[in-house]
């Protein structure tokens, strides 16, 4: 017999967005709110999926041609064999290309516009507080509206603040942010001429540079579709370097001339990318942080975590997008074996912490590792990356085909 059963969803962002996506396709109720207006949003960047690509079929099967047109370079043709090359900023020179499998990537913005559909979000909730129940979990909100479900399940980001209340110490559940080096991750747009020059220098995929400043660089495609003008094209600059901004001085003006002088020292289309950027972009001051996954108080199974909020780890391994559908597809088939009688919610959340635990916490070291040896140039080599390219730590326990790795590319 059919057990009764509802999720509620906290946050829709991507991580919440496919959770729903994925218990709709599957019958399952729930419930998804989010803190913020709506969902537009100006910032953009792009999310790569790799090793978790087939996981793209929790969504419904009508929306593979959507996903198609949210990749970075719109209507792109899948290969079987997509690659980042990482550069020597100095030069030029190519010292690795890394296989990444059948990947795509996609802008996170764009993404988020097709996971909306057919999704009955709940805006302006800014969750607060829950208590269990005799058979479920009610959460409240920051304007006293309740709501009642079977389970909970945070999707509200690396600072989320649901995580603050599965703590007894406060400072377990903290976002720890990593000194001495700052993160610039933005998008700009160019003439036409401009965009046409920095494109074709560019590979297929994803290009990286790993200056002996210490300055790691990604310039990447955003939003380009060859149909418009390039004009309207997007790149997306990712990068970061040491420097120690005192509160008051970090702004966004400080980050654009610290940005400007960096850029000069690297080779072309680097360097080019950054002496063409308008004088109106935005950089937001962003920063590195992490939280190492560990076990936290479900209150009798009743509350999970997924996403960045199960594990924020640092972008340089692109493992983020990949983890968190991870989360999402045992999070989904999870449920459905609640619901069928097959396990009840102590056991369901103790299944899928102890794996998450371990998945979630060996990446996040693991990236951090990647992360700082990305600044050193005399250790760059040494980049797990480099080593054992994007293949996940969980390799042995993955559920999905994994992407090939040539041994003589490793």
């Amino acid at each position: 017999m059919a057990i009764s059963l509802k999720v509620i969803i906290i946050g829709a962002g991507v991580t919440g967005l496919s959770l729903a996506q994925g218990l709709k396709k599957q019958g399952i109720d729930f419930e998804i709110y989010e803190r913020t207006s709506s969902a537009a949003r100006h910032r953009d960047w792009g999310i790569t999926v790799h090793w978790a690509v087939e996981f793209l079929e929790l969504y419904p099967d009508y929306m593979a041609d959507k996903l198609r047109e949210a990749q970075v370079v719109t209507r792109k043709n899948p290969k079987l064999q997509e690659h980042v090359e990482f550069h020597d900023g100095e030069t030029g020179a190519v010292f690795k290309h890394i296989p990444l499998g059948a990947a795509k990537r996609y802008s996170q913005k764009k993404v988020r516009q097709v996971l909306l559909e057919g999704i009955p979000i709940q805006y302006n909730m800014e969750f607060k507080s829950f208590k269990v129940l005799p058979g479920g979990i009610e959460g409240t909100f920051a304007d006293g509206t309740t709501t009642k479900g079977t389970f909970l399940v945070a999707c509200d980001g690396a600072r989320s603040s649901t995580r603050q209340l599965l703590f007894d110490n406060k400072e377990d559940a903290k976002w720890k942010r990593i000194p001495g080096l700052i993160l610039n991750n933005y998008w700009m747009q160019y003439t036409k001429e401009q965009a046409l020059k920095v494109r074709a220098g560019l590979s297929e995929f994803m290009d990286i540079a790993v200056h002996p400043n210490g300055t790691y660089y990604g310039l990447i495609p955003l939003d380009i579709d060859d149909e418009k003008s390039p004009e309207e094209w997007k790149f997306q600059v990712f990068m970061s370097f040491a420097a120690d901004l005192k509160p008051q001085e970090d702004t966004p003006e400080k980050r654009f001339a610290l940005v400007k002088e960096k850029g000069k020292a690297f080779t072309e289309p680097f360097s080019t990318a950054i002496e063409y950027m308008p004088e109106d972009t935005i950089i937001t001051c962003d920063h590195y942080g992490t939280w190492e996954t560990r076990p936290w108080n479900s209150h009798g199974g009743r509350v999970l975590l997924a996403g960045d909020g199960a594990h924020s780890m640092t972008p340089h391994r692109a493992q983020g997008a990949n983890h968190a559908l991870q989360d999402v597809i045992n999070l989904v088939r999870a449920f459905g074996d609640f619901k069928e009688g097959k396990l009840d919610e102590k056991a369901l959340a103790n299944n899928y912490m102890k794996e998450v635990v371990d998945r979630g916490s060996n990446e996040v070291r693991m990236s951090l590792k990647q992360g700082l040896a990305a600044h050193d140039w005399a250790n760059n080599k040494d980049m797990p990356i480099v080593k054992i390219g994007s293949t996940p730590l969980h390799i042995q326990n993955s559920s999905v085909p994994l992407p090939t790795q040539d041994p003589n590319q490793l």
